[in-house]
């Protein structure tokens, strides 16, 4: 596995794996939100390659005073789901974080059908918001509490 920092030249191959989770994991109505964050020039994001593929992309970005990271577009390709990429990646970014922000607090947003894998690197759910992100699809409000789990 590789990780390197996004560029404009993996925007197709971004666009086609947010694609691949739609509508399970990502409605239609949020393409627009991710294609915008995409061509900000001022993000932290990464994508991540398998022997031959990109097959998965994600980032974070920090609050004005610094005391709070936010992950950001965390998605894996669908047909590369459950084959430690997702794992891989997120460890990436949290010790990005971790190693330029030490006493941050990380946040991130997910649904009911991902909420667990998060729970397993030591996020706990501090609100859900039922329907959030649309009719379904409940918005979970994550805090990172153990650092100690990376």
């Amino acid at each position: 596995m590789r990780i390197e920092p996004y560029k404009s030249k993996y925007y197709d191959n971004c666009i086609e794996i947010i694609q691949s989770n739609t509508p399970k994991y990502i409605f239609p109505n949020e393409h627009l939100d991710y294609k915008n964050y995409l061509l900000k020039k001022d993000k932290t994001y990464f994508v991540l390659f398998n022997d031959f593929d990109l097959v998965a992309c994600g980032g974070y970005g920090i609050n004005k005073s610094q005391t709070k990271a936010g992950l950001s577009w965390g998605l894996v390709h669908s047909v590369h789901h459950n084959l430690e990429y997702g794992s891989y990646l997120l460890k990436y970014r949290l010790n990005h974080i971790i190693s330029n922000y030490p006493e941050i607090e990380i946040h991130l947003d997910t649904s009911q059908y991902t909420y667990r894998f998060f729970e397993k690197f030591g996020f706990s759910v501090n609100k859900i918001s039922k329907n959030g992100y649309g009719e379904g699809l409940d918005k979970y409000d994550m805090i990172l509490k153990e650092y100690s789990k990376l």
